[in-house]
């Protein structure tokens, strides 16, 4: 897509709806700049006491004329609002795509409130530049192209002497639409700020009312309103400037008519009917005045929409899709010297990593929050690239393989969950067939333990949930999510801390459940487990042990107990009794 010329590249993708508009346009304006011609005719035949009769072909004529300009002004919008309709949709799926292509990074920087600012506000204002605001212009050339060489041919003197103010008014055109960018871009970014505290207000409502902080919040989102506000003035008082200023040129003209005109009328130099059609014509050119006035301002508020909305469009991904690999099984995973600085970090969030995993293990990921242990996932489902060193899998390097054929092989159980608003069923499939039986979503959802909690409610399955989950507790929305996870029935699992908003007596359930009747079907798959409570990964085939991004041993967790300290430490800590290494009841594999 071409950021430099956006008008030019939309007017060529819908070429036949803009041209087809135009050319109805066009057709407008000529039927309606012949019917002062047809009506000077008709006032000529008035005063020159002609029969009904013999007026009657003008008048036929001046109603064809009528009927032609109402039939093609009908096409003209049909066609440009075709045009520029499919400009917003196009541009809409453009940002969205892009922003489902970038990286933590770039989410980082921007409230979520600004990005819909984005893909709502700006994508419309630059829809009304590319539309309406061109369409303006086109009818103000059309308008004047038929009816300044009309004037001329009735009175080049009158002509001459009604356009004295015109050439004064390009010059004041273009210092005022200097002013509207700039102001309207300022605008733009007050909009963004207002609607990202508002969002944010919105969904943190919960802590605000538990703090008491309704107040002091209310008067944040009142400064940043007034913002807005005032930014929105200041823009409204250029392009209040803008049309009487346009206006202007064109009163004078009447005026002049009047004086240089009338005289000529009285003194029989011309007919009647030439005044009455010069006059129109006058009348006719104020309109295209006030549509540059209009046409200019949403010109450029369109541009500074698209300044906004080219930063997003041009910004880099955190990765680059451009592997050709596509493997369709899993068979092993390997990281090789591997480190990593988050891009806002000072010091290394993953230092000099590596371990391995073959089909079929299961991997413990132990540490401390601020480990590394979420990192490793990030690097795995390639959010980011290792800052060096590398990740294989199956001998592959993950530069090397299709970032959608990943993360179809890996399926990533986050622990902040994200739910839609959405019913229950649906969340809990996200990512299978529709197809899908009922049974088996229930039966996923007794594994992790949250059947009869959804069937107890009035909808069962067909709950709908409130935005990101709000009318469920934070453990089932942890359940919830395992079982979505679980249900993919992806060749790797990665399971990151979804048990650390459950109770013991809960955790103790699912673990069990998914030990008895989870794993033992995911025999030839891979689940990797993240976990800063030893009770979930005591009889994971392999753990790696992280502290401050380094790996301070790898073993099993009988291993791990007789020789790391600590690791030993922490299991003392967790459980409160000195360590041993029986199976404690409920081991996760």
């Amino acid at each position: 897509m071409s950021l430099k010329n956006p008008f030019r590249f939309y007017i060529s993708r819908n070429r036949k709806a803009f041209s087809l508009g135009i050319f109805a346009l066009l057709l407008t304006n000529i039927f309606d700049g012949l019917s002062p011609l047809i009506l000077k005719r008709a006032v000529d035949d008035l005063t020159a006491n002609k029969t009904t009769h013999e007026i009657l072909p003008n008048l036929a004529v001046f109603l064809f004329l009528i009927i032609g300009t109402a039939i093609s002004r009908y096409f003209w919008r049909i066609y440009f609002g075709r045009h520029h309709h499919a400009a917003a949709e196009d541009l809409r799926n453009r940002i969205f795509a892009k922003l489902t292509d970038l990286g933590p990074s770039f989410f980082e920087k921007r409230p979520v409130g600004q990005l819909m600012s984005l893909i709502t506000n700006d994508v419309q204002s630059f829809r009304m530049g590319v539309g309406p605001a061109l369409l303006m212009t086109f009818d103000s050339l059309f308008i004047m192209a038929t009816a300044i060489p009309i004037m001329i041919y009735l009175s080049p003197q009158w002509t001459m002497k009604a356009f004295v103010v015109l050439p004064f008014l390009p010059f004041l055109v273009w210092k005022l639409e200097r002013l509207i960018q700039s102001r309207f871009r300022t605008k733009q970014d007050k909009f963004s700020e207002v609607s990202g505290v508002a969002q944010e207000i919105i969904s943190g409502i919960r802590v605000i009312k538990g703090y008491a902080q309704e107040k002091t919040h209310t008067q944040h989102f009142n400064k940043s309103s007034k913002e807005f506000e005032n930014s929105s003035n200041r823009v409204s008082t250029v392009e209040a400037m803008l049309e009487p200023s346009l206006r202007v040129g064109v009163i004078v003209g009447i005026v002049i008519l009047f004086f240089v005109g009338g005289k000529d009328v009285i003194s029989g130099t011309v007919t009647l009917g030439t005044f009455v059609a010069f006059f129109h014509y006058i009348h006719k050119l104020s309109w295209p005045m006030v549509e540059i006035g209009y046409s200019v301002s949403m010109i450029m508020e369109a541009r500074a929409s698209f300044e906004r909305i080219s930063e997003v469009l041009n910004y880099p991904p955190d990765v680059v899709d451009s592997g050709l690999v596509t493997p369709l099984e899993f068979e092993s995973l390997e990281f090789r010297n591997l480190s990593f600085r988050y891009p806002t970090g000072t010091i290394p969030a993953l230092e000099n990593v590596s371990f391995s995993i073959s089909r079929g293990e299961t991997l413990g990921i132990f540490g401390a929050i601020g480990s590394g242990k979420t990192t490793i996932v990030h690097l795995l489902c390639r959010l980011f690239n290792p800052t060096c060193g590398h990740i294989f899998l199956n001998g592959h390097s993950l530069e090397t393989i299709q970032l959608s054929q990943l993360r179809n092989i890996i399926c990533l159980v986050p622990q902040n969950v994200f739910l839609f608003g959405d019913s229950v069923a649906s969340n809990f499939s996200l990512g299978v067939p529709d197809s899908v039986e009922q049974e088996y979503v229930e039966k996923y959802a007794k594994l992790v333990n949250i059947h009869d909690e959804i069937v107890s409610t009035s909808a069962g399955y067909n709950t709908i949930l409130g935005e990101r989950g709000i009318n469920l507790s934070g453990g089932q929305k942890q359940r919830l999510s395992i079982g979505r996870g679980l249900i993919r029935n992806s060749p790797v699992v990665i399971l990151d801390d979804v048990l650390s908003a459950v109770d013991a007596e809960t955790e103790r359930k699912i673990l069990v459940n998914l030990n008895e009747n989870v794993f033992k079907d995911r025999q030839n798959k891979t689940t990797i487990i993240i976990s800063h409570r030893i009770v979930s990964m005591e009889n994971c085939d392999k753990i790696v042990v992280l502290d401050a991004g380094k790996i301070v041993a790898i073993g099993s967790h009988q291993e791990l107990v007789a020789t790391c300290p600590f690791y030993h430490s922490v299991l003392k800590l967790q459980t409160g009794q000195p360590p041993h290494v029986k199976n404690r009841g409920a081991p996760l594999c």
